[in-house]
């Protein structure tokens, strides 16, 4: 019951956050949207930072989902696997902000105010590029002396397609094209020759 009405409230705030803004709502709003009093949705966020946390985090699993699916997909080569995977965050990244101004501010405050749910996103895609990389690898497809260190570098050349200053400041067909672009560069250095 807890975690429905924890949805319950998710929801309402991002309908509420999405049409006006982090700023412009009130804790008040949001429990009138649900028929809870202002009390009663004290008890189960503290504050609106709490919320904007809440839904960054249940954003962040949705998108953890997609990629892991991507990392353990059968049947693909691990070139086409890193491609799909910087295009799925793209793809991902986009539909979550794309023509919804009054979201960015809301990143903009999770950024600021938990630093530490952007920092466990960062790492976690460390991670599974680390992981398409040893794939690469163990498959003799990809020549990597240090995969760990590799996957920095992988990393921060993809940066700008699941970063949402870089989503909301261009076209998408333009992001698509240089993702393509970059991570045809990539590769070009990673295949075993």
């Amino acid at each position: 019951m807890t975690e429905e009405i924890s949805a319950q409230i998710l929801d309402a705030a991002e309908a509420r956050f999405r049409t006006y803004g982090f700023g412009k709502t009130t804790m008040a709003e949001i429990a009138s949207d649900i028929g809870m009093s202002t009390a009663n949705l004290y008890r189960y966020f503290e504050n609106k930072v709490a919320i904007g946390s809440a839904m960054a985090g249940r954003c962040i699993c949705d998108r953890e989902l997609i990629l892991k699916e991507v990392v353990n997909r059968e049947g693909i080569s691990e070139s086409e696997r890193l491609k799909i995977f910087v295009l799925e965050m793209l793809n991902y990244g986009h539909s979550q902000i794309s023509n919804e101004p009054k979201m960015s501010e809301l990143i903009d405050v999770i950024v600021k105010k938990r630093p530490d749910l952007v920092k466990g996103q960062v790492e976690s895609d460390k991670e599974l590029i680390t992981t398409i990389l040893q794939q690469g690898c163990d498959r003799n497809e990809f020549s990597i002396d240090d995969v760990t260190e590799m996957a920095s570098y992988v990393q921060a050349a993809i940066v700008k397609f699941s970063s949402p200053f870089f989503i909301n400041m261009f076209p998408y067909e333009e992001l698509e094209r240089l993702a393509k672009g970059v991570v045809l560069l990539i590769l070009n250095g990673l295949i075993k020759k």
